[in-house]
């Protein structure tokens, strides 16, 4: 009898321990596919192609052995020699090529073999390493496939059964990297009304080229609260600032810790994005 106390125990202290160092296996609907690119247009599919993934849970997951398949040859199964650990609430990236200097401006979490989105219909099916279902997409004709930008879901649909339908799904609109247009590895904006959106802001930053400071206007149709953000070809990626509610402001941008090169600042508002270009000279 002791001994069976002492393997429960020890079975249940395991199962703890799993869930707090991020060790837990995904089970359905706790990974979300929330954006895929199927058909990139200032690279060539075979290195632009790339989905991205949500965690919907408050514990990490642990994404070694999860199968990527589709209803035909295509077959990749995740692995790696370190653990692959998708943070609780995060995205991650899955791409064909993890070089951003080629794939179009995309960081990537992991880089997948064996498998390609077809640029008309095709399958994304996500399995556990026990062949249990995580998630699943098929798309068709209907869905929103555009040449050049990803196939974003609303945020309102981020569930398993929320992302089966094409009307969750919009074409992306705001530009990164190398010009394509997507959200890789960020909260999809919202898709409908941005034009209108786009047309309620003024942003400029200038002088531009510049090798030292660049002076940020923004102004909105009405008071705004967001962040500022960067972000380069070479995939480095981080919040410059955040802004309380306010109508218009002035921002002197100081590139001396940015490498020089193409960059993009985004400035976020509103559940939505506006992204400039800007170039720092070497």
């Amino acid at each position: 009898m002791k001994k069976t106390y002492v393997l429960l125990l020890t079975v249940i202290l395991a199962g703890y321990w799993i869930n707090l160092n991020g060790q837990s296996t995904p089970r359905q609907g706790e990974i979300i596919i929330t954006e895929i690119m199927v058909n990139p247009e200032v690279v060539s599919d075979a290195n632009g192609e790339w989905f991205e993934i949500w965690n919907s849970t408050e514990h990490d997951l642990l994404l070694n052995g999860v199968t990527l398949t589709d209803a035909g040859s295509n077959l990749h199964i995740m692995a790696s020699t370190e653990k692959l650990v998708l943070p609780a609430k995060s995205y991650w990236v899955l791409a064909k090529n993890g070089d951003p200097l080629t794939n179009g401006g995309v960081a990537t979490n992991y880089v997948y073999q064996s498998f390609t989105l077809s640029n008309t219909s095709d399958q994304l099916i996500l399995t556990a390493a026990d062949a249990s279902l995580i998630d699943q997409i098929s798309y068709v004709a209907g869905w929103p496939i555009v040449s050049g930008s990803s196939m974003e879901l609303h945020p309102d649909y981020h569930s398993f059964s929320g992302n089966d339908q094409p009307e969750h799904w919009f074409p992306a609109k705001v530009a990164f990297g190398a010009g394509d247009r997507g959200s890789p590895g960020k909260s999809n904006p919202v898709s409908s009304g941005l034009e209108e959106w786009e047309q309620d802001i003024r942003m400029d930053i200038y002088p531009n080229p510049s090798q030292g400071r660049f002076m940020l206007e923004v102004v909105f149709a009405k008071p705004m609260a967001g962040e500022i953000r960067m972000i380069n070809l070479l995939g480095q990626d981080f919040i410059y600032k955040t802004f309380s509610e306010t109508a218009s402001f002035k921002e002197v941008i100081e590139p001396a810790s940015m490498t020089p090169g193409i960059w993009f600042i985004e400035v976020a508002a509103g559940g939505k994005v506006k992204i400039m270009r800007f170039i720092i000279e070497g």
